[in-house]
């Protein structure tokens, strides 16, 4: 009863209005770099200054997402230019020839190298098809664009959040709940009740052979996905369950849980630890910030690092409102880092801590 309560109040609750964020100034040493659209995940670059940024969609496809670049020199954004695809290889099922139409929608991303060499860029796509977008990241002496590889389109009724490359040229994804049904204010009815914790979801794997569930592992609201430095040990944030989970690939089982609060995404640093945006909403806050996708949330969020070996964890940072709340990812840029979020206009750059 108390979770249908709960859910009645994020559709139908109050909203403080004095909780918007309406400029783009500096608290302190949190500086926002404002003209961004959602910007979810991230990763960086091989020249350990640029970062690929996936830019969400807005309105339910009102508005496209894209794939952006942030230079950290000088913080400026950049869309990134996609190639003719000129040629016939393709990286994913050898049924997928078209690239994505122009509506894309990006979600959570992973860079990797493959076995020749090139970089590769996993996109998790909502747009016009459910699927992994394969792209090669291509670098013309420092100018970086995107190449279409392919893509594996998901099975019927799932809704994929994040993704990883594996060492056979597969991938992981964690599947958050069926997909979207009829919509409930901002919020379709099978998501609310994942939410909520009625709906676990799972974990998908695909090779040459297609998808397959992955055995051993089912949780609330599968989020953010990292893959440790051996190609098999997984890290899954379940943001409902409010744990992040070692679990082992070939061997299909759970080594270890960590309790960690509404955690999103995580991101290696370069200490070999997991930096994981954590989140602590009110109600308030969140009804804020669903009413309106385009502004900046105020939202309560962590930003800890998670011991990869030991699963325990260290609070670096706890923020709230402005310039910049609901931080869904860290990403660690040298003695800087770049916090994104899954609303909003803007990201966040601050000292790491």
């Amino acid at each position: 009863m108390k979770r249908y309560l709960l859910l009645a109040f994020l559709l139908t609750g109050c909203i403080d209005e004095s909780a918007v964020i309406s400029d783009c100034d500096a608290r302190g040493d949190l500086q926002p770099l404002c003209g961004w659209q959602s910007p979810e995940d991230m990763e960086l670059l091989d020249d350990g200054r640029t970062v690929i940024v996936s830019e969400m969609e807005q309105g339910h496809g009102q508005v496209v997402g894209r794939l952006s670049l942030l230079h950290t020199e000088d913080g400026r954004r950049e869309v990134m230019t996609h190639n003719r695809v000129e040629s016939d290889e393709i990286w994913g099922d050898k049924q997928c020839t078209n690239p994505p139409g122009n509506y894309l929608a990006p979600h959570g991303i992973h860079l990797s190298r493959r076995s020749d060499g090139r970089q590769q860029l996993l996109v998790v796509n909502h747009g016009e098809r459910e699927a992994i977008e394969f792209y090669e990241v291509v670098d013309t002496e420092g100018v970086y664009s995107l190449t279409w590889r392919g893509c594996a389109v998901a099975p019927a009724g799932t809704f994929m959040n994040d993704v990883v490359a594996l060492p056979d040229g597969g991938f992981a994804a964690t599947h958050m709940f069926d997909k979207p049904d009829a919509q409930v204010g901002t919020l379709s009815f099978t998501e609310a009740k994942a939410l909520l914790g009625f709906n676990p979801g799972h974990l998908l794997r695909w090779s040459e052979s297609g998808f397959t569930k992955v055995e051993g592992f089912s949780g609330d609201y599968p989020n953010g996905l990292q893959i440790g430095d051996d190609g098999n040990t997984l890290y899954i944030n379940l943001w409902a369950g409010s744990k992040v989970v070692k679990f082992d690939l070939n061997q299909q089982q759970v080594l270890a849980e960590a309790d960690l609060l509404h955690p999103d995404n995580s991101q290696w640093n370069e200490q070999g630890k997991l930096l994981v945006a954590s989140h602590d909403f009110s109600l308030g806050d969140l009804r804020l910030c669903l009413r309106d996708g385009s502004m900046a949330c105020p939202g309560q969020f962590r930003v800890m690092e998670l011991d990869p070996e030991t699963m325990k964890t260290r609070e670096l940072l706890l923020h709230h409102g402005a310039p910049m709340g609901a931080g869904t990812v860290v990403q660690e840029v040298g003695q800087q880092w770049y916090i994104g979020s899954f609303l909003g206009d803007r990201m966040l750059r601050m000292p790491a801590r």
